[in-house]
């Protein structure tokens, strides 16, 4: 039976963030990769989980996850069960409770209002939200404030800030209710649903991200009871090691 590929983006983001694979990719082919848009569903993973099994039917699932929406892969795996064949998470959003990460997280300070000052971080959404419309540029700017690695070189490109600010307008093309509800779902205690993940689990991480840290990914191949085979991407930060494994796979291969 045919394996299907469930791609869950990061947050901010959105099914665009597949075109990093370069045109006319298959990782952009709506009938061998589902690309749920959580921008507009506020309901969570309970949701995520029915849509994506209307779509895959009794088809096996490789689940991919990037950034936040490695999260999600997590969460979504124990309610999809033996179904899921394969996670591979790119730059993966870990628990916050598996170490003391967010000073070395860019979005560290988001994160940790999100979860000490949530009347504040919605306050803060709300200008997010009203930016992305009104000058999604200055949004783009402050997001790539402080690149390294391979993302400096993709932050000098024309297409990928336009791509990023197309990211951003889809983020909150409907409000920022789904956006808070996710963040917050995040910085909250969900260390303990790692425990029902026991599908193989494959991590991709640059060494030189400052988004996801490489020693919370190092933290999270530790805590999954399976283990995880951990790979170090050289050079790399967070965009430019998703572009490296939608350049090395296809939906469907085989992994290392």
């Amino acid at each position: 039976m045919t394996r299907r590929t469930v791609y869950l983006h990061g947050l901010p983001g959105s099914s665009a963030e597949l075109s990093l694979a370069g045109p006319g990719s298959v990782w952009t082919d709506p009938a061998l990769v589902l690309a749920p848009d959580r921008n507009g569903l506020a309901e969570g993973v309970s949701a995520l989980a029915r849509q994506i099994t209307a779509w895959a039917g009794d088809s096996p699932i490789d689940l991919v996850g990037f950034s936040l929406g490695g999260a999600v892969a997590l969460r979504l795996a124990p309610q999809l069960g033996q179904q899921v064949a394969r996670i591979d998470l790119i730059a993966p959003a870990a628990p916050l409770s598996l170490g003391s990460f967010l000073p070395d997280m860019a979005g560290g300070a988001l994160f940790g209002m999100a979860r000490d000052r949530p009347r504040l971080f919605a306050l803060v959404c709300g200008v997010q939200a009203l930016a992305s419309r009104i000058a999604p540029a200055l949004l783009v700017k402050a997001l790539l404030a402080d690149v390294r690695g391979g993302d400096a070189g993709l932050a000098r490109e024309p297409a990928f800030r336009a791509l990023l600010a197309a990211i951003l307008r889809q983020t909150f093309a409907t409000g920022a209710s789904a956006y808070r509800a996710e963040i917050a779902n995040y910085v909250s205690d969900w260390e303990s649903v790692l425990d029902a993940v026991s599908h193989p689990v494959n991590i991709w991480q640059g060494d030189q991200d400052n988004w996801v840290p490489p020693q919370m990914s190092r933290a999270l191949a530790s805590r999954l009871p399976a283990g995880a085979r951990l790979e170090l991407l050289p050079g790399l930060s967070h965009y430019s090691a998703l572009q490296e494994f939608l350049a090395r796979f296809s939906p469907g291969d085989s992994r290392p």
